[in-house]
Formats: C-alpha cells, sequence, structure tokens
C-alpha cells in the first residue's frame, strides 16, 4: 500500500507535528554544534602548523649557524690552506674531498681570488652559474654569504666562506643538500609531513614521504596562514635569507587525521541526539494517544463523509465542545448527500426543460455501443427558432422549448429509451426498435410537435426538421453517429417533408472535404502542388504574348483534384493567403528561368476575391518577383467580375496598387457574371478576356458570335484589349482574327504545359504559325 500524507488520521498528525518540532530542534542543535566543533579543529590544525612553521624555522636558523662554524674550521684548518697554497691539483683536490667529507657538504668548490673555480667536488649534476654569481657577489660585500638554492632538481644550502692566510686569498663554497632525509627528521620535530618544493617551476624537490600525495598542491605562493586541500591543511613557509625564496617548506597536515576527533565527537553528538528523539518521540506519542482518540474517531468520521462512505454515528464524546461537533458532522454529512443528489441530476439534466443532457446521452450512447444494442435514434431540431427568439423574445422562446419537451415526452416517452436535448434547439430520441420503423415514427413525432399551441395568448406553431438512423447499421461509434446525425439534419431542414433517414455514403463528400483541407496544408508546405502555363497567342503577329499560369494538384491516393474544388477549400479553411503566396513564389522562379533562356514571356495570374481582400497581397508580390528581379510589367492579374463586386472597396484599392506596381490588369470570365457597363468602366483594368463558353461553338452558333462581336466593340470602344479563350479550331480563331480580337487562348494553340517545356513548344509553333496569319491586312 503506498502512503500518501493525506492519509494520516489526527493522531498521526498531532504525533508527526510534535515530532516534526523535537526534530527540528535536535537538528538545529546538532548542526551548530557539528560546525563549532569543525571550526575548533580547524583551529587546533591552523595552531598546529603555526608551532611547525616556528620550529622550522628556528631548526634552519640553527642549522645554518652550525654548518657555518664547521665550515670556519675547515679553512682555519692549516692543512687545508697549505694544500691551497700548493696549488697542486691533485694535493688541492685531495684536501678539498677529505675536508668537505667531515663537513658532510654534497657540493663543494674552491675559487680563486677572482671566482675561478680551482677543484670542485659533486657538482657534476650542478649549474653552478645559476646562483654563484651572485652568491659570490653577496660573499664579498658582507665577508660570507649564505642562502637556500634550487639547481639540478634539488635544495641545496649553501654557503661561501673566505680561505685567507699569507699571500693567500680563496673562497670555498659548500652545499648541503635538503634532502628527503632532512625532511623526514623535520617533519618528526614538528609532527607534519614536510615537502621542500621550488618557487619558480613548482617541483617537488624533496619529501618526508613517498611524493604522490604531494603532486595536487596549490601553486608556490608568498607566505600566509593557513590554506586547505581536499586532503591536508598545509602552511608554506621560505627558507633561507633572501625573500622571495627559491624553494619554500611546505608543512602538512593530513586533513583526515586532523579532523579524526571530530568525526569521533561528531557520532557521539548524534547518537546522543538520535537517543532523544527516540525519548522524545515515545513521550509524544503516549500523549497523542491520550489526548487525541477522540478527535481521531471524529476525524475517521469526516473523512468517511468527505469520501461519501456509508459511515455509524460513533459514541458520544464526554465533552460538550466534540459532542457539538459531532453533531454538526452528521448534520453536514445529510446536507452534503442531499446537494450531490441534486449536483448528480444537474450535471446529467437540462436545467429548462428536464430532459437528459448531451452528456447523459453520450454516455448512454457509448454505453450501448459498447453492448452492440441496436437502436433507433431520431434528430429533430425547431427550425426557424433563432427567428422566433428574435421576434418575441429569449423568454417565449424558453417556453417554446420547454412545450417541445413535453409533447415529446408525451409522444414517445413510454416507447423511448432516453429523450434528451443535445442543444439549443435540438432534441434527440433513443427508442427500441420495436418502437416501429423509423419512416413511420418520425412523421409521427413531428405531427405531434407541428400541433397548434398558445403561449400567453400568442399562438404557436412550431415548424420542426428530423433525421433518423439505426444504430449500429448507420454508425458504429460515436463520432460516426454525431457527424451522420447532423449531416442528415441539414438534409432534412432543405428537403420537402422535413423529414430525412440517413443514407449510406451520405458523409464520404463531408470526410473528403476534412481530408482534402488536411492534405492541402502539407501540399502547400512541400511544394506537392504544380503550375501548368497556356501560352497566350497575339492574334495579329501570331507570336506568343504570354502564358496563364494554371495551379494543378494530383493527390497521392485520390488523384486529380479540380483546381475549382481545391481553391474553394482553401478559402473555407483560410488557407488561400498561403497558397497565394506559393504560387507567386513557383511563377517568379518559372520566369526567371524562361527569361535566362531567352523567351522573354510575362504572365497572366488568377486572383480570387479574398485575395483582392487581402491587404498583403501587394507585399507578397513584390517580395516574390522582386527576389527573382523579375519587373511587374511582366504581369498579369486576371480577376472574375463577382470578385471584384463582392467587396467592391477593397478589391478597387488592391487593384490600384498593383496597377500602380506596373502590373496589367484583366477581367477573366467576362459575361458570366452580373456588373454593368458602367461598373466596368470604373474599374482600374486595361484587358477584357471572354469566357470560353462563348467561343468553344463559334464558328455553329450565331447567337455566341454576335455576342462576342458586340463584346469585342464594347471593349475596344473602352479603350481594352481583348483576349478570347477556348480557342478550339482553326474557323473561330479566324473569325476572331478578322473581328480585331488581340489575343487568343485555347487548346488549337497550345494546352496548358509545364514551363520547363515552354522553349521547345514555342520554337514549334513559330515553324507552324504562317497557317494562323491573317489573311488580310500588313502585319509587317
Amino acid at each position: 500500500m503506498t502512503w500518501r500524507p493525506g492519509s494520516l488520521g489526527f493522531r498521526g498528525r498531532l504525533l508527526a507535528a510534535m515530532l516534526s518540532l523535537v526534530a527540528a530542534t535536535a537538528l538545529a542543535l546538532g548542526l551548530v554544534f557539528m560546525l563549532y566543533l569543525l571550526e575548533d579543529e580547524e583551529q587546533r590544525a591552523a595552531n598546529s602548523l603555526d608551532v611547525a612553521a616556528r620550529v622550522t624555522t628556528e631548526i634552519m636558523a640553527g642549522r645554518a649557524e652550525l654548518l657555518s662554524g664547521s665550515l670556519q674550521v675547515l679553512v682555519d684548518d692549516f692543512g687545508f690552506r697549505s694544500a691551497i697554497a700548493s696549488d697542486n691539483q691533485a694535493t688541492l683536490e685531495s684536501a678539498l674531498n677529505n675536508h668537505a667529507g667531515r663537513a658532510g657538504a654534497d657540493i663543494a668548490v674552491v675559487l680563486d681570488s677572482n671566482g675561478n673555480p680551482k677543484a670542485t667536488l659533486g657538482t657534476a649534476d650542478i649549474n653552478l652559474e645559476d646562483f654563484l654569481p651572485r652568491l659570490l657577489a653577496r660573499a664579498r660585500d658582507q665577508g660570507q654569504a649564505e642562502q637556500i638554492v634550487s639547481t639540478g632538481n634539488k635544495a641545496l644550502q649553501m654557503f661561501v666562506v673566505p680561505v685567507s692566510g699569507a699571500g693567500l686569498r680563496a673562497w670555498l663554497v659548500a652545499g648541503f643538500s635538503l634532502d628527503n632525509g632532512f625532511a623526514r627528521q623535520l617533519a618528526e620535530l614538528t609532527d607534519t609531513s614536510v615537502v621542500f618544493r621550488s618557487r619558480a617551476s613548482a617541483s617537488l624537490l624533496a619529501a618526508s614521504a613517498p611524493p604522490e600525495p604531494f603532486t595536487r598542491l596549490p601553486e608556490p605562493g608568498d607566505n600566509g596562514d593557513t590554506q586547505e586541500t581536499r586532503g591536508f591543511f598545509f602552511r608554506a613557509i621560505d627558507l633561507g635569507p633572501g625573500q622571495p625564496s627559491p624553494v619554500q617548506a611546505m608543512l602538512l597536515v593530513d586533513r583526515e587525521q586532523a579532523l579524526a576527533n571530530y568525526y569521533d565527537r561528531v557520532t557521539d553528538l548524534v547518537l546522543i541526539l538520535l537517543m532523544a528523539a527516540a525519548l522524545s518521540g515515545l513521550v509524544v506519542l503516549v500523549t497523542a494517544r491520550a489526548l487525541g482518540r477522540p478527535v481521531l474517531d471524529l476525524a475517521r468520521l469526516a473523512t468517511a463523509i468527505g469520501n461519501g462512505e456509508p459511515v455509524t454515528e460513533p459514541t458520544p464524546p464526554r465533552t460538550r465542545e466534540l459532542r457539538t461537533l459531532q453533531g454538526a458532522l452528521i448534520t453536514m454529512q445529510r446536507r452534503v448527500r442531499e446537494r450531490e443528489e441534486r449536483i448528480r441530476f444537474n450535471a446529467f439534466h437540462d436545467e429548462l426543460t428536464g430532459l437528459t443532457n448531451r452528456k447523459a446521452l453520450n454516455a448512454q450512447l457509448e454505453e450501448y455501443l459498447r453492448k452492440r444494442r441496436p437502436l433507433l435514434l431520431a434528430g429533430i431540431t425547431l427550425t426557424r427558432f433563432r427567428a422566433l427568439n428574435d421576434t418575441l423574445g429569449f423568454d417565449f422562446g424558453d417556453q417554446a422549448l420547454g412545450l417541445a419537451a413535453d409533447r415529446l415526452r408525451a409522444s414517445v416517452e413510454s416507447q423511448a429509451l432516453l429523450l434528451s436535448r443535445s442543444g439549443g434547439n435540438e432534441f434527440v430520441v433513443l427508442a427500441d426498435p420495436g418502437a416501429g420503423p423509423l419512416h413511420t415514427l418520425l412523421p409521427r413525432i413531428q405531427d405531434e410537435l407541428q400541433a397548434e399551441a398558445t403561449i400567453d395568448g400568442t399562438p404557436l406553431h412550431l415548424q420542426v426538421a428530423l433525421a433518423g438512423l439505426e444504430v449500429p447499421r448507420d454508425a458504429g461509434t460515436l463520432d460516426e453517429i454525431r457527424r451522420r446525425l447532423r449531416l442528415t439534419l441539414k438534409r432534412a431542414e432543405h428537403s420537402p417533408g422535413q423529414v430525412a433517414l440517413y443514407e449510406p455514403g451520405g458523409d464520404e463528400h463531408h470526410l473528403r472535404e476534412l481530408t482534402l483541407s488536411q492534405d492541402l496544408r502539407q501540399a502547400i508546405a512541400t511544394g506537392g502542388l504544380n503550375l501548368v502555363y497556356q501560352p497566350k497567342i497575339d492574334m495579329n503577329s501570331v507570336g506568343i504574348a504570354q502564358v496563364e499560369a494554371l495551379c494543378r494538384w494530383h493527390h497521392p491516393e485520390l488523384g486529380f483534384i479540380s483546381p475549382e474544388e481545391f481553391i474553394l477549400l482553401a478559402e473555407q479553411t483560410g488557407q488561400i493567403g498561403n497558397l497565394t503566396r506559393f504560387i507567386l513564389t513557383r511563377i517568379a522562379h518559372d520566369l526567371a528561368s524562361l527569361h535566362g533562356e531567352g523567351l522573354l514571356i510575362g504572365a497572366a495570374i488568377n486572383l480570387s476575391a479574398l485575395d483582392l481582400g487581402n491587404p498583403q497581397l501587394t507585399d507578397d508580390v513584390r517580395q516574390a518577383f522582386g527576389e527573382q528581379g523579375i519587373d511587374c510589367h511582366w504581369l498579369t492579374f486576371e480577376v472574375t467580375e463577382s470578385a471584384v463586386m463582392s467587396d467592391a472597396a477593397s478589391a478597387h484599392r488592391t487593384l490600384d496598387q498593383l496597377r500602380a506596381m506596373g502590373a496589367t490588369l484583366s477581367v477573366d470570365d467576362f459575361g458570366t457574371g452580373y456588373s454593368s457597363l458602367s461598373q466596368l468602366r470604373q474599374l482600374p483594368v486595361q484587358e477584357l478576356k471572354i469566357d470560353k463558353s462563348f467561343v468553344l461553338r463559334l464558328h455553329r452558333e450565331p447567337q455566341d458570335q454576335l455576342i462576342v462581336r458586340s463584346t469585342l466593340d464594347m471593349a475596344h470602344g473602352l479603350g481594352l484589349t481583348v483576349v478570347a479563350e477556348g480557342i478550339e479550331d482553326l474557323e473561330s480563331w479566324q473569325l476572331l482574327q478578322d473581328w480585331g480580337c488581340d489575343k487568343g487562348q485555347g487548346f488549337y494553340m497550345a494546352r496548358p504545359m509545364p514551363a520547363a517545356d515552354l522553349g521547345d513548344w514555342a520554337r514549334t509553333f513559330r515553324t507552324q504559325a504562317d497557317t494562323l496569319l491573317p489573311t488580310t491586312g500588313d502585319i509587317s
């Protein structure tokens, strides 16, 4: 069983609160003492290092005095001075070896009065030039000199003393190594670990113990207070006279060893605190059991009431306050139960009509669908209900809904499994198939609901539309039921009797629209749409004047989708802006490629009513063609009469902006719209395009010939050029040519093709254009 904080009872919470207080107090005290003890032990380590530093300084000073005295005895020795005065190399080296060995020197050098070596001992791996000139210069100034040096990965305590005699002047240089042995002696005297390091390179010169733990010490620095690393407390001191010294002694105290006493004291403290906490817990537990039992009983009662569990009234407590609390809890339980029943009823019922609501309907439908139980489902909507509200007021509308619910109960409640108000003016009836076939049940419900009535003296004749489904035959899921009932209700509202039964396949068109609207967004984003171009031919010169850009979509599953269908979907789903930007960008790219190949032609682009109402259109045009370096005078924008008239003010504003950019404007599908000649005259267009319905049978239909010829005369009279689309034979071409039509477009000259095929087509068309030249007139 998983423990949760909310599962504790009153006694447990009281116990937890008191124990928490004790634990918090003990923890705070423990932390304070631990911090104090830690600081105390660290101070002890610092004091120990202070003592060690003073001892080391005194030892080094005493050693220097002792060694200096030993060397003075050596240079005063008559035999040693005689060996120097003999100027015999063998005698001098022998004397140096004997006397230096007695003094304990690791290296020794005899210099003449000019500082040139006369004999050396132990200097094979020592570079004397590193320190000897400075040391000798100081000895000349002071009579003798001492210095700690670092050379050849060694630390040496160097001395320079003069050798004087009758007619003799020389210098003795002696060095005593600060090696591991000396470091161990210091370590024993100071009770620390000792390391000699070079200040310049931080290299380890000698140590009192194996050197591995000392390789991670900080870089050498000035003498200072006690410092610490992860493994040691340490103090750095300079050795020898002169600051800063080239060699530092690092005095180290092992951190674990230094804090061992701290850890022991902390362990004792923790044990004491745990014992105190345990004893406090025992006292708290006894106290809580004595004080909390009556409160705990009431807490259990309140918890059971809160969880909606059945409870038995406990024995009344002894104290008056707790008896009052118990009575209040019992009263609260009764009122909570009553309130829950009201809430549960309201959650699944409509407040106005008392029928079940949509939530209860969905739950019941899901239950029946899970059991695969056959059902008859009738959907009912009050038609013209909004007009009823607007005319007679919302109160009257509410009474009308109540009347419909009452009549629905009276007509089918005995046969219905569920009556529900599923929406504002919609009702649903679930019935057993034994209630009768839908085609007889629905008209009977309709007759009952539409019977004349009077509300507050006002006669009322309800109008209802009904739709029927058989479940699960017509719909197997809740989503299918909702969707197909809605579609069938819409069909019922427009049918003569306002009654309709579900017909299989009735929602396929809706599903197709959903699929296409989702896939269209992806096709625009991934370039799944294609553009083809149909040439427009100048009817006088028979040369290619322009191409019209046409968008095509081949769906991977549904095949070819007509432009009328997916453009309408783009407008309905708000994707027309993205679609137009995609088309503009693709046309700009294709025009740039054609111009680069030497085919200097323009492009005609179709705009919808929503395009004309888009204030960003001109910016999209400028950006798409500006990026490709295409001037707008190569562009013609074709708009229909209905698109311009749907929002004349916005359309005029957009057209004026496009014309100001240098583009040509054309009225597309002329003759199929509803604009007047006066409206046409006010449009900022330069071109008129005769709809193909008047051109397809032009050479066979005199009526079409009259319309087209009149349109040509009218357009030319208004100063417009004319394009005829839909030319599919030579006879129609020649008629239009004779009547002075400016441009022609149709399958007879060229079908729509990809941009990559336009170059080859243009070269082929030039060789065949002779048959299309005018039979009269001068075209030179």
